[in-house]
């Protein structure tokens, strides 16, 4: 196994089907061994950027170049490219030894090599003792792991991801996440993984970008992603967000001085003008107060309206004048104020916390 992943570049690559633009034009580099995500909603041309990768979609304009050769018009079977998919793709009839070497027999390679390459993929994923074992014998988690070891065996330049875990239960998916991200680590490969699931796209990724309506929106780490959003579908998107639309705003000693269509005066440490913007603030940037507190930057009244205990966190959603509800969110610590459905209640959060970004 080469360790080696490829750099992918997209030059103006798109595919329209007639008069709908399933992708727009796009150009994009994924780096070499990057774990790259792409999410959106259902119709946003993530799987049409999978299937033009793969080959199974011809783009209508635009290259594809995988370490510097373009692929567009090649067959998939010649862009060296392995495919995981959401069902695993396995082959009921073989054993778990032969679902792995297939791709390998398939290519001609010598039967010495096909199976010392297999008995390293089943290494890989902890499952040498499985591999006389036909799939139907293996629980979801083998299953998976058996996909990403066939799909890796011949060295591809990179590896396709279509919602791989999405068959599986919550707590199996999890479980799942570390193993993908530890095999891509050890293998040392390029991965274009495509998810509808943006908290397992964060757990994982270097980087991701987020496509809406054929296009990429905005492309960064997830922690730039979830912290500097730059559009209000962004914020939305990626975890939970309190968007409030802007009135006027106007200079402030500390950025600016915001007046809300809702009546909420704040203020921001960003100083912008507000044309096409709104404001985002973050569940966990919220601060929930018993009595007005002083030298905060932004305090709202506002009435408790559920109350949420789960997994070491709590999630409150405070009803604020003019019938706008915001979330707030917090861990559970001991000692920490708890606070019950109809309390009455005033929010705050910083200055630094009140983002502007593009309204949609």
């Amino acid at each position: 196994m080469s360790g080696q992943g490829a750099r992918i570049e997209y030059v103006d690559i798109s595919k329209r089907y007639g008069q709908v633009e399933a992708l727009r034009r796009t150009s994009l580099t994924i780096e070499a061994g990057e774990f790259f995500s792409i999410i959106g909603p259902s119709g946003s041309g993530k799987t049409t950027l999978l299937g033009v990768t793969a080959g199974y979609v011809p783009p209508t304009t635009g290259q594809i170049i995988i370490d510097g050769r373009n692929v567009v018009g090649e067959p998939p079977f010649q862009r060296n490219i392995g495919m995981v998919f959401q069902n695993y793709a396995l082959f009921p009839h073989m054993t778990v030894a032969q679902n792995i070497g297939f791709p390998l027999r398939m290519r001609k390679t010598p039967r010495a090599e096909v199976a010392e390459r297999v008995r390293k993929m089943l290494a890989l994923v902890r499952l040498e003792e499985m591999a006389e074992r036909k799939p139907g014998q293996l629980s979801g988690g083998q299953q998976q792991r058996i996909a990403l070891a066939r799909a890796a065996v011949y060295d591809p330049l990179m590896l396709l991801m279509d919602e791989p875990l999405s068959a599986l239960d919550k707590n199996l998916r999890e479980a799942m996440q570390d193993e993908v991200k530890q095999f891509q680590t050890v293998l040392g490969s390029t991965v274009l993984y495509v998810t509808h699931d943006q908290a397992e796209a964060a757990a994982m990724s270097d980087r991701i970008a987020i496509m809406n309506h054929g296009r990429i929106v905005q492309i960064g780490s997830p922690r730039d992603l979830y912290e500097h959003p730059v559009a209000r579908f962004v914020a939305s998107f990626l975890g939970e967000a309190n968007i409030f639309d802007i009135d006027k705003v106007s200079p402030h000693a500390s950025g600016s001085a915001i007046a809300t269509r809702h009546g909420f005066s704040l203020v921001s440490a960003i100083a912008s003008g507000h044309e096409g913007q709104c404001i985002c603030v973050r569940p966990e940037a919220v601060m929930l107060h018993a009595q007005r507190p002083t030298g905060h930057d932004n305090v709202i009244e506002g009435r408790i309206v559920d109350a949420t205990y789960t997994a070491g966190s709590l999630r409150y959603r405070v009803e604020l004048a003019s019938d706008v509800v915001i979330t707030q969110r917090t861990p559970s610590v001991r000692g920490a104020e708890m606070f019950a459905e109809g309390d009455r209640v005033f929010a705050s959060w910083r200055a630094e916390d009140t983002l502007l970004v593009a309204d949609d």
